[in-house]
């Protein structure tokens, strides 16, 4: 999910650091991209170049990114934080927006902010604290999609503790909140915005516990369709498409307060093709977006080996789904299960074509350690087709699948994995020339402090710098 449901479930947190860089040579001029052997925790590829890091304000889980302009917005469960990254190698916190909430999934659209909240709070209001006892039952209690103005949170001055606080233009609250959005820009003053959502634990308008009594689905089974006016977000409407019947049901997890479901997790629109790929948790599925309002299900893809289907790409040219695979049941990506791996299927039709997991081996002191894939997207290049992906604590991780039956791990940051210090990299993103990472959470000994935050990378291979791509804005669900 883009909150980790492994360690969301078990209570773990895992660990990340600010630490040393291993120095690197670059490589020769005309070198291209080419497997780095690497089999055990800790160290980088000689193309991968650690340019800054910008540790974490909080002490909360950091999430999602996303950039516009000069800017990157980078969520997390207290709210998020803009970043001024016109010098990539220097960026500078501008605004740290205090707003608790989880998971704090983000993306931008001209001045409009979008945010996530999937916990159920006392109230739509920042500040208003989660719900707590029969209150997370209560139909007054809320959870959504919060909007904020850009240019409102850049004039709104800094408290002395450093966080910026104001309220939303707009609070849309949704069934089983938002775990997850994507926004599909429609065209003239219309913004949709599919939210995907879980009834895993139960809520006002989400879980079997009062469903008969408010009318809903026990195991949700829909995403939220939000249509929305770019210039007066408070205009929208809310609609919920239903999905396909044979969607099965997932419920891998059991335990208290843990509930079945019929769900997607993150969804990846195509603006060129009209198409959506949906991470539908039980399964993978491509829909027809021609009317936005209403995607229809073209093909779905359901292998075995994935335990939760979490993250969706297509390839530049079109050719090509990615599905990634989010480990629930495993500790670690090596231990011959196949979970927690890419999987790579023809577009037209779902055949499934390779799949792919990190070579390099996790384990720590305290033993294997949380190994999955998760974010991911292309880096735009002019010979073939390469995407880099968050990999929990196996880093950050670029794959050449050019040849999409053969997909290989082309460069890697690890940071190291000791006593003191573990990633637990959440997401990681190509934007105009580098790579930025968000590392969710780590623990460092016993007092479980806090620090890694945001990386900045330089890939130095030409298979990417040949490409000269430069983007306005970066919304990594949106190609």
């Amino acid at each position: 999910m883009r909150r980790h449901l492994y360690l969301a479930l078990a209570g773990a947190l895992l660990v990340g650091v600010s630490g040393s860089v291993p120095a690197v040579a670059h490589p020769p001029e005309g070198e291209e991209f080419h497997t780095h052997e690497h089999t055990s925790p800790g160290g980088n590829s000689q193309n991968m170049h650690h340019k800054a890091n910008v540790p974490i304000s909080s002490s909360e889980f950091q999430s999602d990114l996303a950039f516009w302009g000069r800017y990157a917005f980078a969520g997390n469960y207290n709210g998020f934080r803009i970043l001024d990254i016109s010098s990539p190698s220097s960026p500078v916190v501008i605004k740290d927006v205090w707003c608790p909430g989880q998971q704090g999934d983000i993306s931008v659209w001209n001045d409009l902010i979008v945010l996530s909240v999937d916990q159920v709070m006392f109230g739509e209001a920042c500040g208003s604290g989660a719900a707590v006892g029969p209150a997370v039952l209560d139909q007054s209690s809320w959870e959504g999609i919060r909007v904020f103005s850009l240019s409102e949170v850049l004039s709104t001055p800094t408290d002395a503790d450093g966080f910026t606080r104001l309220q939303p233009l707009t609070n849309i609250e949704l069934d089983c909140g938002s775990h997850t959005h994507t926004l599909n820009p429609v065209g003239g003053d219309r913004l949709v915005i599919y939210n995907s959502s879980y009834s895993l634990r139960s809520g006002p308008r989400c879980g079997p516990e009062n469903a008969a009594s408010q009318g809903y689905d026990p195991v949700h089974g829909k995403i939220g369709v939000v249509e929305l006016s770019i210039s007066d977000p408070t205009d929208h409407t809310v609609t919920y498409d239903v999905l396909d019947p044979a969607t099965p049901l997932w419920n891998l997890i059991s335990g208290p307060g843990f509930n079945p479901m019929r769900a997607c997790h993150d969804i990846q629109v195509h603006t060129g093709l009209d198409l959506a790929a949906a991470a539908c948790a039980s399964e993978g599925q491509v829909w027809d977006i021609s009317d936005p309002l209403d995607p229809v299900l073209v093909w779905r893809t359901d292998q075995p080996q994935v335990e939760f289907y979490h993250s969706a790409l297509f390839s530049p040219d079109g050719d090509t789904v990615i599905f990634g695979d989010e480990i629930v049941t495993s500790a670690t990506c090596d231990d011959g299960s196949g979970a927690g791996q890419l999987w790579f299927h023809r577009r037209t039709d779902g055949a499934l074509l390779a799949s792919h997991q990190t070579p390099r081996s996790q384990t720590g002191p305290e033993g294997p350690t949380y190994c999955s894939a998760h974010l991911f997207n292309n880096i735009p290049t002019k010979k073939g087709n390469v995407l880099v992906a968050s990999w929990y604590s196996a880093g950050t991780a670029v794959v050449d699948y050019t040849d999409p039956s053969n997909p290989r791990e082309v460069g890697f940051f690890d940071p190291v994995d000791t006593d003191t210090e573990r990633t637990s990299t959440w997401a990681a993103y190509w934007y105009n020339g580098f790579i930025y990472t968000n590392d969710g959470t780590a623990r460092v000994g016993a007092d479980r402090s806090y620090s890694r935050g945001m990386d900045v990378f330089l890939l130095s291979d030409n298979l990417r710098a040949g490409s000269g791509k430069k983007l306005p804005y970066l919304n990594p669900q949106v190609q």
